[in-house]
Order: C-alpha cells, then structure tokens, then sequence
C-alpha cells in the first residue's frame, strides 16, 4: 500500500520464511483443524468470513487461500470471483462438504488450483500447496521484468499484492520507500488498452492532486516501450482504519473526530478538483502513526465532463456506497461519498456498520430501505450533535445530505469549539449551524 517514507525497516523475504496460508471457513473446528494441520510447514492465517478474509487480503500477502464453498452472507464462490479480479496470481483451492461434480468443472475451468471435498486429506493438501506453491515460483515474477530486482534505480523489496490494474510492488531509493503500481497486461490482454486508458487517468488525477491527506504521486510513465507503464507513489507504513476498527484499537473520542475530519479534508480538496472518488472505505483510509489520514486508491474514481469511469457505471464496496451508487454513475456527485462518509463515521464511533444483510441484495435493501439503528443506543457516549452530523451524511435523499465535505467540516469544528469554550446553546451561530442540521428522522 503507499504510505510514510521515514520510518519503514528494510524489508527482505529469506529461504527460512515460511510461506503464508489463508483458509476461509466459517466453521471453527474446521479453522482450527486446518491451522493445526497446515502450521508446521507454513504459516496460517483464519478468518471466519469472507469479509474478514478480504481484510487480511488487504492487508497481508498470501501464498494460498483455502476457502469453504458454503459460507454465509459472501460465498466462497463470490469470494473467489473477487480474489481472481484481485489477486489472480494467487491459487485458491475450493473446500467443501456438499461436492457437486459441475462445481468441481467449473471452478477449474474458472482458474481455481483445486476442488478439494471433507473430510480432509491432509497428504492430498499438503501435495497441493507445494504443487501450487511450485507452479507459483514459475509464474510471472514481477521482478523479472526490472533487472532482477531493479527499476529505474528504485530496489525492488517486494510485492504488496495485485488489483484490477495491476502489480503494485515495495521499491527502496535512497534510503526512502516508495509503491510502484505496474500495469500488467499479462492479467487481461483483450481488455489492456482500456485498461491502459484508465491507469493513464488514474495517473492524471493523482498528479494534479497535492494534498497532506492524499497519497502523492513521485514518478509516472504511460509510454515505456521497455517495462509496462507505472506510478511511483509514497508508502504509507502505517495501518488502514480498517485494522483500527477490526482490531479495536484504542482511539479517544477526539482522536475519532480528528480522523473524520480528515477525511472530510480530502474528499473537499479532490471533490473542488473535479474528481469523485467513489469508494471510500476504512481500508482506504491509511493512518500513519501520528494519526495522520492518507486517502488511496482512486482505481474508480469519477471526473467531471470525463466519459470514463474507472472499472464501470456500478462499483465501489457495496457496505459503504450511497443508495444512488447501485445506480448508474450518471446519478452520483461529491453527496455520494458523503454517504460512505458517514458510514464511516458511524462505524468508527459505535464499531458496526448502519447497514447490514445477508447477502448482496439484503444490503441492498438496507441501503435503499431501512433505517439504522441511533447511533445513541449503541454509544451513550455519542453526544447529540454528533448524531445529527451523522444523520445529515446518511439520509437516502442526497439533496438532504450536507453539500459538500466543507460543510461536515465546519459542523464538526463548530461543535467541538463550541463544547470547549461553553457557549450557550442559544447563541446565533449556534441556531444557524443546527439549521444546517434539519433533516429527516434517518433513525429507527
């Protein structure tokens, strides 16, 4: 992931690593007779859901994944449509208890490793994960294409993992770190000159972009005849809000606030440069030590009077878009990230997400339908203010949402001064800033 440039050890993988598994079950005995099966020789990580796998993905690089066909909410079939957009270098080996000849066909056929039915056989696994294993060290190395390790006078340390566009690698220079996101045409060649089309806009962006809360752009090239085009960004070595959330990191209520409003800070800078971002997300939200917010990934970022969309009219991370965002583009502005704004804010401050389901169209509905449940009730801490703040991002009506994220900002900051200097609660600014806050009853 980009990030900080001051403060990250050297990294370097040696023979002695063990390489990383990920098994993705959502029954624990089943988690923990794997882990025990599989550690000796590898290292093993669980995670109950897809959701959380995702998480890990993000965070982690794996040299497997294992997953349960049959899980709730994401399946492991939709989980493995997503990790092959994502990370298709990787092998990903089906488990499951209900085997069904056709799956076995088509998940092959998909690009799965392997079909592997319960109980297991561990010497059948373990033959496997050193067959995929292999298969992988013989595949495409991303430094290969760089000199054996190096590019443009950058060291390549290695892969931070893989997305729609591409490789995105760890690069040294000069003592600091860099990320270098690599457009591959190996992954899609019938697509690659659109591709190369929006990897080039997203290149764009970020160079007109120069914001303390955004990732910045050092190095690029769309016309490299030798390597595939790049961009060289910083490398953020903190955590994204996402581990902060799942994790349950201790964070004081003003450390809360002062990563919303940074958040907030950035989205005005790009929404006043034309640019939607169309998918913030708490793993899109690195945080450096010093609690500093770099926004990343632009990957589907909309431009005002472009005819391009980064991956499409629908896309962003279904829990945190707004109900105009399943849409089509054409129907979402700068209010749309607002929504997943406030999501945001909403899960920061009381751990769970306003909306959940089941599956992708009981999201959906949640989205577009139901109420959330007060903020209140899951935090008493939470003051009055704050609740409406949230309420103002969260309404279905975008044209009942704040205007822009200057507008959270200033509610914010007013409220917070507010509190600290004692200002009487019928003072001028005071009605003005709470008639900003008018809304409707977005709470059940």
């Amino acid at each position: 992931m980009p990030g900080e440039t001051d403060s990250v050890p050297p990294l370097e993988f040696t023979a002695k690593e063990l390489p990383r598994i990920l098994v993705v079950d959502d029954e624990e005995p089943i988690r923990k007779i794997l882990a025990a099966g599989l550690s000796e020789k590898y290292h093993v990580e669980t995670a109950a859901s897809a959701e959380e796998a995702a998480d890990k993905i993000n965070q982690s690089i794996f040299n497997v994944i294992i997953c349960d066909l049959y899980m709730p909410e994401i399946s492991g079939k939709e989980f493995f449509v997503e990790c092959r957009k994502v990370i298709p270098e990787v092998p990903f080996i089906v488990l499951t208890g209900q085997p069904k000849f056709t799956d076995a066909i088509n998940f092959v056929k998909d690009g799965a490793f392997y079909y592997l039915t319960k109980p297991i056989d561990f010497s059948l696994l373990h033959s496997l994960i050193e067959k995929a294993l292999l298969e992988q060290k013989a595949a495409f190395n991303p430094a290969d294409t760089f000199k054996k390790s190096e590019f443009r006078g950058y060291k390549i340390l290695k892969s931070l993992g893989a997305g729609n566009s591409g490789t995105v690698l760890l690069g040294e220079k000069d003592g600091n770190f860099y990320a270098i996101k690599i457009l591959r045409k190996d992954l899609d060649p019938e697509n690659y000159a659109v591709r190369l089309k929006r990897f080039m806009q997203e290149s764009d962006i970020l160079k007109q972009i120069n914001h303390p809360n955004i990732v910045k752009l050092f190095e690029f090239n769309h016309d490299d005849k030798s390597n595939a085009p790049y961009i060289i960004m910083e490398f953020i070595s903190g955590k994204p809000l996402s581990a902060y959330i799942k994790q349950n990191i201790e964070l004081s209520f003003e450390q809360r606030l002062y990563i919303i409003n940074q958040i907030a800070y950035a989205l005005d800078y790009v929404h006043q440069c034309g640019v939607l971002h169309r998918d913030i997300k708490p793993e899109n939200v690195l945080i450096t030590d010093n609690l500093t917010v770099k926004l990343s990934d632009f990957g589907i970022c909309k431009v005002s009077d472009s005819g391009i969309t980064m991956t499409g009219d629908v896309m962003g991370s279904p829990a945190y878009m707004s109900p105009e965002s399943f849409d089509s583009a054409k129907t979402q502005d700068q209010r749309s990230d607002l929504f997943s704004l406030g999501v945001i804010c909403y899960e920061l401050f009381t751990g769970i997400r306003p909306f959940r389901g089941d599956s992708f169209y009981q999201l959906l509905e949640s989205i577009r339908e139901k109420k959330p449940e007060a903020p209140k009730k899951l935090n008493p801490q939470i003051p009055n203010w704050l609740q409406d703040v949230m309420a103002k991002m969260l309404d279905k009506n975008p044209d009942k949402r704040f205007g822009t994220a200057a507008e959270v900002m200033k509610a914010v900051n007013f409220y917070v001064n507010e509190a600290n200097s004692n200002a009487t609660a019928g003072s001028i600014t005071t009605r003005i800033l709470k008639s900003m806050l008018i809304m409707s009853n977005v709470w059940k």
